[in-house]
């Protein structure tokens, strides 16, 4: 596993935690209208352990000293990934719009402090897209397709 990988498949598990919080976060305001207090230390909670796992494994999984730390085809696979986030930043956004309607319906009215928030949920998919996107092409070059 070269240094792109680990740092995709690290990203990439550190995003879709986040992501999940993201998501239960919104769902206990805006859905059941819960006060913050109650959910939000172990939401915090479940994160922060999340997040130090992690990290602990992305340092002690170390590079080759032997490997070369980037060459044309992780450029090459690089660019691909980021044209493919960019392509799904065309229905990501458009569809995050749409959510809060379709939930909330012709006569409800979307909070002003919800805004930043789908845009940053918004925004963390398109980097898992990111980073999915470089696992699954590395992992189609070393099966020869």
């Amino acid at each position: 596993m070269n240094r792109a990988q680990k740092n995709a498949l690290g990203a990439l598990m550190f995003l879709l935690l986040t992501n999940s919080m993201f998501a239960y976060v919104f769902y206990k305001l805006l859905i059941l209208k819960e006060t913050p207090a109650r959910f939000l230390p172990p939401a915090f909670l479940i994160l922060l352990g999340g997040t130090l796992l992690i990290l602990l494994i992305w340092k002690f999984k170390r590079q080759s000293p032997r490997e070369v730390k980037e060459d044309e085809r992780d450029k090459l696979i690089d660019y691909k990934a980021a044209f493919a986030a960019f392509i799904s930043a065309l229905f990501v956004f458009p569809i995050a719009g749409v959510i809060p309607r379709l939930i909330l319906g012709e006569n409800g009215c979307v909070p002003a402090w919800t805004l930043p928030l789908i845009n940053f949920g918004a925004f963390i998919i398109l980097t898992m897209i990111y980073f999915a996107a470089i696992l699954i092409q590395y992992g189609w070059k070393s099966k020869g397709e």
